[in-house]
């Protein structure tokens, strides 16, 4: 499990070594086993940034919604949540861009959790 909610698709079966250093990628086989063995119709996980905030992969069977738009205000990506309904499974994904930072140093608001004033 892992393996599966921290690691990459890939578009080809099987695993291979992560093109990031860690974990692994995994293909549309892996995830389509996955879902079958553990009785589920996809599976959602994050981690990792996508241009428009979200992308299925291994149709349909697996889901990246990535939250942090503009991730570390350089990579211009949207934010994304995604939205379960009911008895409803099929997902709804909302897109967002980041908004413009309050005129403050990095980590001003959380000088008082530290003791600075």
């Amino acid at each position: 499990m892992c393996d599966l909610l921290w690691s990459d698709p890939q578009p080809i079966n099987g695993r291979s070594p992560s093109k990031r250093g860690v974990g692994c990628q995994f293909g549309p086989d892996v995830t389509s086993k996955w879902c079958e063995t553990n009785g589920i119709e996809y599976v959602v996980r994050s981690h990792e940034v996508k241009p428009e905030g979200y992308e299925m992969h291994h149709n349909g069977q697996c889901f990246t919604v990535f939250s942090a738009p503009n991730y570390c205000d350089q990579m211009n990506n949207k934010g994304a949540f995604i939205t379960i309904t009911g008895d409803n499974l099929t997902p709804r994904f909302t897109p967002f861009d980041a908004v413009p930072h309050p005129k403050l140093p990095p980590m001003a608001y959380a000088n008082s959790l530290f003791g600075f004033n």
